[in-house]
Parts: C-alpha cells; sequence; structure tokens
C-alpha cells in the first residue's frame, strides 16, 4: 500500500537514471528513488543496457575489493541506535509486516533488441564503467568502516576525477591490486591522447624522500617512468602523468623510490593492474 504521507517521486529522465544506476543495482537507493527507476525502466523506449552490464560485474567484486573488519565500537552504536529508535517507536510495539512489491521485470529479450535498434553501436564502453564504478563505492565504503571519513571524501573525488576520463569514448581503464588481502588498491584511466589519472589507497605513507613511482610496462617488458607523488598519513593518493601508449594490454604499476627521479624501478611493484578496453572487466594484475 503507497504511504500517501511521503511526497511523489518526480518522474525521472533518463539521464537521472542512469546517474542511479549503479546505487540501484548495488541496492543503496531509497524506496522511493528505487520505485521511480523501475517505473521508468518499464515505460522507456531506451534499453537502458547500463543495468545490465553494471549487474554483470557486480558478482566479481568479491574478488577485487578486499573486506575490512568493521570497528569494534560499530556494533555498540548500531545497538544503541537500533535501541533508541525502538523506544521512540512506543516501546518495542509489533509492526505491521509490510508486503513486498514485486520490482517491475525488465523487458524480455525480444523487446531489448528492439530497443536496441535505437542506440546501436552506442555504449560499448559501459562494462568496464561499470565495473570501475562499482569497486569505487564499495573501495570508500571501506574507508568509511575505517573510520577515515576525511579519506574517504578525497577518495570519492578522486575517483570522479578517474571517471571523468573513463568516460570518455574509447578510455582504457586499470583496476590495481597487490598481493596483500588488504594491500593498496585502485582505478585508473588513460585517455585517447595518452593522458592517465589514478587514484590510490592503502598506501603506506612516505616519508623524507620518498616517492611512490608511477610506471607503465609495455610488450617490450621495460618499466617506463610516469612521474612520482607522495602519500600522507591516509594512504589516500591522486596521480595524473601522460606520454601512454592508449593500447589494451599494458600494466600500470607503482613502486616505493627512495627519491624522486627513478628510471627502473629499485623495489618490488606495491600495486598493478592490466589496462583493459571497452567492454571489458578488471583485467589480472602483474605482481610483485
Amino acid at each position: 500500500m503507497t504511504d500517501v504521507t511521503r511526497p511523489t517521486r518526480p518522474d525521472l529522465s533518463c539521464d537521472d537514471v542512469r546517474e542511479l544506476a549503479a546505487s540501484f543495482v548495488l541496492g543503496a537507493l531509497e524506496e522511493d528513488d528505487a520505485d521511480a527507476v523501475r517505473a521508468h525502466l518499464a515505460s522507456c523506449a531506451d534499453p537502458h543496457t547500463e543495468f545490465a552490464e553494471l549487474s554483470s560485474v557486480v558478482g566479481v567484486l568479491a574478488e577485487t575489493v578486499p573486506l575490512v573488519e568493521p570497528p569494534a565500537a560499530l556494533k555498540g552504536r548500531i545497538m544503541a541506535a537500533a535501541a533508541a529508535d525502538l523506544a521512540a517507536r512506543g516501546g518495542g510495539a509489533a509492526q505491521s509486516p509490510v508486503a513486498v512489491r514485486r520490482p517491475i521485470d525488465f523487458p524480455a529479450e525480444p523487446e531489448r533488441r528492439q530497443r536496441l535498434a535505437f542506440r546501436a553501436g552506442t555504449g560499448s564502453w559501459l562494462l568496464s564503467i561499470a565495473a570501475v564504478l562499482a569497486i569505487a563505492l564499495l573501495g570508500g565504503w571501506n574507508l568509511l568502516l575505517q573510520g577515515q571519513l576525511s579519506a574517504a571524501r578525497t577518495y570519492e573525488q578522486n575517483i570522479a576525477a578517474v571517471l571523468d576520463v573513463a568516460g570518455e569514448p574509447g578510455a582504457l581503464t586499470a583496476v590495481l591490486t597487490s598481493e596483500g588481502a588488504n594491500g593498496p588498491a585502485g582505478l585508473a584511466a588513460i585517455a585517447g591522447d595518452g593522458s592517465v589519472r589514478i587514484a590510490m589507497r592503502e598506501l603506506l605513507a612516505t616519508s623524507g624522500t620518498q616517492v611512490y613511482e608511477a610506471w607503465v610496462i609495455a610488450a617490450d617488458g621495460v618499466p617506463k617512468a610516469l612521474g612520482g607523488f607522495r602519500v600522507g598519513e591516509t594512504g589516500v593518493a591522486y596521480f595524473e602523468g601522460g606520454g601512454l601508449p592508449a593500447q589494451e594490454g599494458i600494466v600500470l604499476a607503482l613502486t616505493l623510490e627512495p627519491g624522486p627521479g627513478a628510471t627502473a624501478p629499485s623495489s618490488p611493484l606495491v600495486s598493478a593492474g592490466t589496462v583493459v578496453g571497452a567492454g571489458a572487466g578488471p583485467g589480472p594484475s602483474r605482481k610483485a
């Protein structure tokens, strides 16, 4: 039954729905917003293939995003908040169960094919963006669980900058990982002109003259330096560089160097990932 005391959600545009797609697939939307998305999908002539593509990468998140233990005090805060909410509702009186409304089904295959005719050949890069976006969201959540609110906000801003490039037609992406379960991880995007943006988290802070050096490793296997950056106590970092070959299969990597200006790695790789193109998920990383 619809709650008449709640304001009606305005109809969503296609752009609105695309912006909400990742949160919808991850189950992070409020009920009204989720209902508005379903209503739009049921009547829109656009196939909105981003939903199917986003859904297809959710299953790999458990393997690509390291889990973290929540703070020990988190359970206590949740229980205290639940107790306060229960008291505010009148001493814990039982609530009547609410029937779950049946979600609107995605169009059947013949209808999807018909809709695809309206935008054939477009959006082929959405799958790689889907993987990047979903992993980025959970990476920020990991930081929040660790109580690093400021770091989570910075990481979110860095990811947004990476996604600006990743959303360009022809852009390439890479998911950087490490050997440790909770080791350094990040996202990178390479534009058609060879410029790159990298957002990292869980890096150890640099000290003295230390820098993290970014490298590109092409088919010849020879690392080429892209530039260095320092990292503070939050472990979050952002890097921009250029001069990369805009091609799939190259490897982006980071090392911790004693000082700037390294021409060859002097230490094992801290984090690395293989660059993939449109329609591909995260590639395997080359580990130290």
